[in-house]
């Protein structure tokens, strides 16, 4: 908060601004005949929403606040806001629990250290107290504007921290010794000796390129965790804060045992959660019965819980049981001698799976471990629980789960209670008179069970819920009624009626119907059936069939009434195929049957995909695609080697035409052996119609139509125009998206057919900093923008520009240079090292950065990307937040600052 007016007027806005500041910092409630609405302050119990969860300062900052040292508005902290002297020496006063001390009449401060009046009273016994010097204060006043509104800087809030805790003579006695930060010079001479004790104490640390920046302005979240980490150097108490060992914990509610008396908090959705040796968040989960931890409360509710120590204060003692007596007395045997233990109403009594029991349920013999916590005088047992003892039942009950790997299986008894028990291969698994596996058993399923000895002797299916079979189709009875299939494993048969209109999968048929399954005795359909209650099958997904595939079959005659179709193979073997409706079909012509039957004349050529005697799949062949092997200019013939192997030898004709993205009237002489190409056919199959050669180049997007399905591009220079209508288009993570998603200035692999676009993938950037090389030169590590780290491999090639430069390897670069990083077409690993200038913030212009410059010549002005990533350490800022003065590293790529480093 910056305040800015003369020493004697203030406005009716300039008193609101200063009011709200109160709030923000806790002040106490001020009337004022200026004072415009304010915001009530944030309760704790609620948190902050500008403070994530992750984000660095959240222990410290919910840790105060819950402590009543600072507080929130409007359900915002403002960690990034900058904290003036006025408000820093309050929150310090408070850190010292030193409220009770403040005066209650008019203070008054010294000449030129001047405040707003409610932070008089603060200064005042900070002054009295030695937090502040006040002849060292008064000598450094700005008559510019009045002490308390002057930003805190980080030597400045040390000088008051180390006089907080005490430790002035420590410091006074370090005057003379240099700290290790690069700037040390920089540091005050007075407040020298004051940051080498900040130092060593741990309560502060450097910024980046080690360096202390003394006179940088401190943040709210940075102070809170000064005065956090500062707290392990005092002795003050906080009415609020309790420490002693969790006594139970739950969703709702946490007992903490202290000094002899046990008090009870409330636990909400809000309550945060750490240890003392982290600043990471832990959940409640991990917050353990019998561990220390401090509880600091709001109007009974935890408003923040830290571990202080994860050691569980409790012994665990094995004894074999005895007998009880009267009054809360347990006997154990222990070597053949009796132990007695009393236990109290409170203690738990568990069995071996964890399920509480009444202490009369033990059985003489079985072997108990007791648990007996260790901080209080009276040792008292918390806990008795069954380690074993066999199990012999009977009952019913529901299947829960089955674990094939473990052989164990759960099941919740008639009382709702859950039991895991195993199986071995004596078990008996059935439903009604069909012996079962247990992969067929299936959770929902209502059962008998009975176990000798803790193991399954068996489990009876009295209720079925949903299972599922594999095995091979045998046959589909012609009504419609029955299916016959062998289960996997297996040679007999099985038969099981159809439910009516049961669901069929069949990957490639559009509505399958049981007319396309196919039976067999040998080769069927590899199925997997879903069987339910009723033990009717209601689903059928056929997981595998034996196709076959003929390509460029010739046609010998086409039946159009019978749909029967007489090919010769490539062996010259008569082949009968039928067509159906379900059939797909593909030809230059189009892909339904009356589009298709016209070209199903005596000689062409077919590729189909079979069942028997069934296609499933039929093209005409209208295109081959391969590469070229020879150009045969006397003879007018090409030859194209296919992926499957085969050479096809295609005439062409004075007619030819040839496709070659960014060469328009291409020819015949532009095409090599090697190139790879789609061949059109004319539409009887006997000349080569056009010719397509395939290419993949990498494209800048200038911009995007996506009403005409059009995009505009360039590379090396070169504008284009690309039709993205017959194209996939993918994320740079593989994911499908739509032309509008293309962004100016994004990168892109484009796949052509001639000058057709197939395929259009954006190419992935990473934009970050180099934070390690590997010795080998094929690997480097970076941080992004996101804070993710990565490993980058670089052993298919790389290129390394810096200053226009090009390096062939990863030595020109160095940890902490910034980079772009992609992959070119050919995946090669272009690696482009960002410009960097060290400035002076001016101000911001719409989507301009202004800086201030050194020379006349100096260029001041930059844009910047959307999403610049503007930090302070580890203290990820806004762009706005920058002021004017503020020391800033630039990084630029390719002219725009993506990166704002505040120094």
């Amino acid at each position: 908060m910056v305040l800015r007016h003369s020493k004697h007027v203030h406005s009716k806005k300039v008193v609101s601004a200063v009011m709200a500041g109160l709030l923000a910092f806790g002040g106490a409630s001020v009337v004022s005949a200026d004072e415009t609405t304010v915001a009530a302050t944030q309760s704790v119990a609620s948190g902050f929403s500008d403070v994530n969860t992750g984000y660095w300062g959240e222990k410290y900052i919910y840790k105060l606040a819950a402590q009543g040292i600072v507080t929130g508005n409007n359900g915002k902290f403002r960690p990034n806001d900058p904290v003036t002297q006025e408000e820093a020496v309050t929150m310090a006063i408070r850190f010292l629990s030193m409220q009770d001390q403040l005066s209650s009449g008019a203070a008054t401060l010294p000449t030129n250290i001047e405040t707003n009046t409610y932070f008089k009273p603060y200064v005042a016994l900070a002054l009295q107290r030695n937090l502040l010097d006040s002849e060292k204060e008064a000598s450094q006043a700005d008559s510019q504007q009045i002490w308390g509104a002057k930003k805190a800087t980080r030597e400045w809030i040390t000088e008051v921290l180390i006089r907080s805790i005490g430790r002035t003579a420590d410091a006074e006695a370090a005057g003379n010794q240099a700290t290790s930060f690069a700037d040390n010079a920089q540091i005050s001479p007075d407040r020298l000796g004051f940051v080498k004790v900040a130092i060593d104490l741990g309560l502060t640390q450097g910024v980046n390129g080690n360096r202390f920046d003394p006179q940088g302005a401190v943040t709210r979240a940075q102070l809170a965790t000064f005065l956090s980490r500062a707290q392990a150097y005092i002795d003050t108490n906080y009415a609020n804060q309790h420490e002693g060992v969790i006594m139970s914990v739950d969703n709702e509610s946490l007992q903490l045992y202290v000094d002899g008396k046990v008090n009870t908090y409330k636990l909400n959705g809000a309550t945060p959660y750490f240890t003392s040796d982290s600043e990471a968040r832990i959940s409640l989960a991990d917050v353990k019965p019998y561990t220390k931890a401090i509880v600091v409360e709001s109007n009974g509710t935890a408003a923040y819980v830290e571990i202080t120590d994860q050691t569980e204060h409790v012994e665990r003692l094995e004894r074999t049981y005895a007998r009880l007596s009267p009054n809360y007395v347990i006997w154990l045997d222990v070597n053949n001698t009796f132990e007695e233990l009393t236990y109290d109403a409170n203690t738990i009594f568990l069995d071996q799976n964890g399920r509480q029991i009444e202490a009369s349920a033990l059985v003489e013999g079985s072997l108990l471990v007791i648990e007996r916590e260790t901080f209080s005088p009276q040792k008292r047992i918390v806990s008795i629980r069954v380690k074993s003892g066999l199990v012999n039942k009977t009952a019913s009950g529901v299947l829960q789960s089955v674990d094939t790997v473990n052989k164990t299986m759960t099941l919740k008894d008639s009382t709702g209670y859950e039991e895991t028990f195993k199986w071995d291969d004596a078990t008996v698994l059935r439903y009604q008179n069909q012996l079962l596996s247990p992969a067929e058993l299936k959770a929902g399923s209502a059962v008998n069970y009975s176990v000798q000895n803790s193991i399954l002797q068996s489990v009876e299916v009295t209720q079925n819920v949903d299972r599922t079979v594999q095995g091979m189709l045998y046959s589909v009875e012609a009504n419609g009624r029955t299916i016959t299939y062998k289960r996997n494993g297996s040679t007999q048969l099985e038969t099981k009626f159809l439910a009516n209109k049961p669901e069929i999968v069949l990957s490639g048929v559009v509505n399958p119907a049981l007319s396309d399954l196919l039976a067999d005795d040998v080769s069927g359909d590899q199925v997997i059936l879903t069987i339910d209650g009723e033990e009717q099958v209601t689903k059928i997904e056929v997981t595998g069939r034996q196709m076959e595939q003929l390509d460029a079959a010739t046609i010998v005659s086409y039946d159009a009434k019978t749909r029967w179709l007489t090919v010769r193979d490539t062996n010259n073997q008569p082949r009968v195929i039928i067509l159906d409706d379900k059939t797909k079909l593909e030809s230059s012509m189009g892909t339904t049957l009356d589009r298709v039957e016209p070209l199903l004349g005596a000689g062409r050529k077919v590729s189909v995909t079979l069942v028997g005697t069934r296609a499933l799949s039929l093209e005409v062949v209208y295109k081959v695609e391969g590469t070229i092997s020879a150009i045969h200019t006397g003879n007018r013939v090409i030859s194209i080697l296919t992926a499957g192997g085969k050479v096809e030898e295609i005439p062409y004709n004075n007619n030819l035409l040839v496709e070659l993205f960014g060469k328009s009237n291409a020819t015949l002489s532009d095409v090599r052996v090697g190139d790879s190409v789609t061949a059109q056919l004319s539409v009887n199959q006997d000349y080569l119609h056009s010719l397509k050669l395939n290419s993949s180049a990498q494209f800048e997007v200038v911009f995007t139509e996506p009403s005409k399905n059009r995009m505009r591009v360039k590379a090396n220079g070169t504008t284009s125009d690309i039709f993205t209508d017959k194209a996939t288009l993918v994320g740079e993570s593989g994911q499908a998206i739509v032309l509008a998603d293309l962004r100016p200035g994004t990168l892109v692999n484009v796949d052509l057919q001639g000058t057709t676009a197939v395929r259009i993938a954006e190419v992935k950037l990473t934009l970050g900093e180099v934070t390690a090389l590997d010795a080998s030169g094929t690997n480097l590590m970076v941080k992004d923008y996101s804070g993710v780290s990565q490993s980058v491999n670089v052993s298919a090639g790389v290129r390394v520009t810096r200053n226009g430069s090009t390096a062939p390897n990863l030595s020109t670069l160095s940890p902490g240079d910034r980079v772009e990083i992609r992959k070119d077409i050919q995946g090669v690993t272009i690696i482009h090292v960002m410009d960097k200038l060290e400035r002076s913030f001016w101000r911001l212009d719409n989507a301009e950065l202004h800086v201030k410059r050194r020379s006349v010549n100096d260029q001041y002005r930059f844009p910047y990307a959307d999403k610049v990533f503007v930090h302070q350490g580890d203290t990820t800022l806004s762009v706005q937040s920058l002021q004017d003065n503020d020391n800033i590293v630039l990084y630029l790529n390719h002219g725009v600052v993506v990166e704002i480093v505040k120094q």
